[in-house]
């Protein structure tokens, strides 16, 4: 064997990969044996050590075998003769014009708008950079960044889960316990792991109609059949429809309903709740949105409500704080939690331990309920301008659904346009507006032209001239 070694790799790796690739080439075929250690060591100039950690890397990835008195004999590796017909290096990782042109168009384009009125992103500075970097640098340089060298609660941090109990009881009135909470890495993932707790053969989602995809995406994964509710003419049918479901779940926005903003009345909560006790189901109530009222106080959680344990509460940090971050939570009913300890008992939280720390330090020195007084502001101003804007330029020519809530409003043409055109006429004028087909399950003639027009992303400057350029987009003027 002639190696020409070089000095940037260990010479063990040089000689093991130069066997590798002679066994792959069939320069050394099954049966044969590879030179002495001794011998070899001797041919190159190297150690005898230095062979034997090549040969034994050879033996752990299955190349040769070792026997006492026979040395070390290349395996039978059944090759395919025209894979590995040339080199290693130009076999490994060849892909045709059409793989590469297949993989290639996977990839989502990004899409830039002058106006972007986008759902779900923040704002730019939104979030607290610098806030954010001093706590990080604290947290490190205090005694809990030991906590790195652990693996953590499979719940999260406890402290974290304490600090979130009492905020949700004042702002929210949510009553539990730090035990009954579990982080969670976003809504859909929270849900996933949830219908671990159920059995999809059985076990039947009821889900608003429309209702939010993101749910309705972890409930089919999870293999469990959907039953839609309408629930854009009102709650009674809702419940109505609700009744006749079948189902052992119940997913709900009620403070906030995705998409059309509507709030879920009082007697409908109460039944909603007496409907999980008469039949031993579940709500799970993704409480996503509550923070942004603009016209009320908010309304209290079906979770405050509950007095027999059949809700299962779910919040986010996504909405107010960073959806990059991935950070949401989940608080059990007694029974679940007992199951959810049995099932997960070897899991380990999705959430990074330390960003666990430094979120709970955020919320413990007070910069939680300022972040939210900031953006219930920001949006309060963004929504009344994006409402005012809308009435001033399109007028009578739109239908607006919404309900002083929320960051987003739906809106509809008057002259039967269907979203996809409108979509597309908006884009002409790079403008982002958003369809809403996504949402329904079933087809129904409501979802024709409703268009979402999101304001969390986009600065309030930028909201009347976004509308003036939708105006001349889809009128023309």
């Amino acid at each position: 064997m002639d190696i020409k070694f070089i000095d940037t790799k260990a010479l063990y790796l040089q000689i093991y990969e130069q066997f590798r690739r002679e066994i792959l080439e069939g320069v050394y075929t099954a049966g044969q044996r590879l030179p002495p250690i001794r011998k070899l060591a001797s041919d190159l100039g190297v150690a005898r050590n230095t062979v034997e950690a090549a040969y034994r890397q050879l033996v752990q990835e299955g190349f040769v075998s070792s026997r006492t008195g026979s040395g070390y004999t290349v395996e039978d590796l059944n090759l395919n003769e025209e894979l590995f017909s040339k080199s290693v290096d130009e076999s490994i990782g060849a892909y045709s014009a059409h793989e590469r042109q297949l993989i290639m168009s996977m990839q989502k384009p990004v899409c830039t708008y002058t106006y972007d009125f986008n759902y779900g992103n923040l704002e730019e500075d939104a979030f607290p950079s610098e806030v954010w970097r001093k706590l990080t640098s604290d947290a490190l340089h205090s005694f809990e960044a030991g906590g790195a060298s652990r693996y953590d609660d499979h719940q999260g941090d406890y402290l974290l889960r304490l600090n979130l109990v009492n905020h949700l009881r004042k702002s929210r009135g949510v009553r539990c316990f730090p035990e009954q909470v579990i982080i969670q890495a976003g809504t859909p993932a929270a849900i996933q792991s949830v219908m671990q707790l159920f059995d999809p053969a059985i076990d039947t989602v009821a889900m608003e109609e429309p209702g939010y995809q993101g749910a309705r995406l972890a409930f089919e994964q999870c293999r469990f059949k959907i039953t839609p509710c309408p629930i854009f003419h009102g709650s009674s049918l809702f419940i109505r429809s609700l009744a006749r479901s079948g189902a052992r779940l119940c997913f709900v926005t009620p403070s906030n309903q995705f998409p059309t903003g509507a709030i879920l009345p009082m007697q409908a909560r109460l039944q909603l709740l007496e409907w999980a006790r008469v039949n031993e189901a579940y709500i799970l109530e993704d409480d996503y949105c509550h923070e942004f009222r603009y016209s009320a106080h908010p309304v209290p959680s079906l979770q405050s409500l509950d007095t027999h344990h059949r809700v299962i509460y779910m919040g986010t940090f996504s909405t107010t704080f960073s959806p990059a971050l991935r950070m949401s939570y989940v608080i059990l009913p007694p029974e679940l939690l007992g199951q959810w300890k049995e099932h997960f008992q070897l899991a380990h939280s999705s959430v990074p331990w330390f960003t666990q720390v430094v979120m709970r330090r955020f919320i413990e020195q007070g910069h939680w309920e300022k972040l939210v007084r900031r953006a219930l502001m920001r949006n309060k101003q963004k929504y009344e301008t994006l409402i005012a804007a809308l009435q001033t330029y399109l007028g009578d020519k739109i239908a607006l659904t919404e309900n002083g809530a929320g960051l987003h409003v739906l809106v509809q043409t008057k002259d039967g346009r269907s979203q996809e055109e409108l979509v597309e006429l908006a884009g002409e004028q790079s403008v982002g507006v958003y369809e809403t087909n996504r949402y329904w399950i079933s087809s129904h003639p409501l979802k024709a032209n409703h268009i979402l027009v999101g304001f969390s992303s986009i600065k309030k400057a930028d909201i009347e001239p976004g509308v003036q350029a939708l105006k001349r987009a889809w009128f023309g003027e």
